[in-house]
């Protein structure tokens, strides 16, 4: 994922719990805050409780794959948050919670159709 992708920034970590907006599923909540800018940045937290580090890594990785074949719509800030069993499941498993999450949250894009748009080469790639 490219820099101007990434959230970072303790000061923006907090702001985003304090005022934004979460919704849940079994392996993921995502905490989501518009930013102002023309694009989204994201942010991937693992606990300890999941698993060692490689387990950790792992878990982030497939996450950020999952993510980069979604659209997502621009100008927002999100933070994932890996919950226990997540390192249970499989990739279909994880691209499905992403996409459950951003559905529900409505900051997955869409076409006139009201049919979700296919990865492209955008922002997200």
């Amino acid at each position: 994922m490219q820099r101007k992708y990434r959230l970072t920034g303790t000061k923006r970590f907090s702001q985003i719990h304090r005022e934004g907006t979460s919704t849940a599923n079994r392996l993921l909540v995502v905490r989501c805050l518009p930013n102002g800018l023309e694009h989204s940045r994201f942010a991937f937290m693992v606990s300890k409780r999941v698993g060692n580090a490689v387990v950790r890594n792992s878990v982030k990785r497939r996450l950020r794959e999952a993510l980069r074949l979604s659209q997502v719509r621009p100008g927002w800030d999100l933070i994932f948050i890996a919950r226990r069993g997540i390192e249970r499941a499989d990739y279909q498993d994880l691209k499905r919670a992403t996409g459950n999450l951003l559905q529900r949250t409505r900051l997955e894009l869409q076409d006139d159709k009201g049919e979700d748009v296919g990865p492209s080469d955008g922002p997200n790639r």
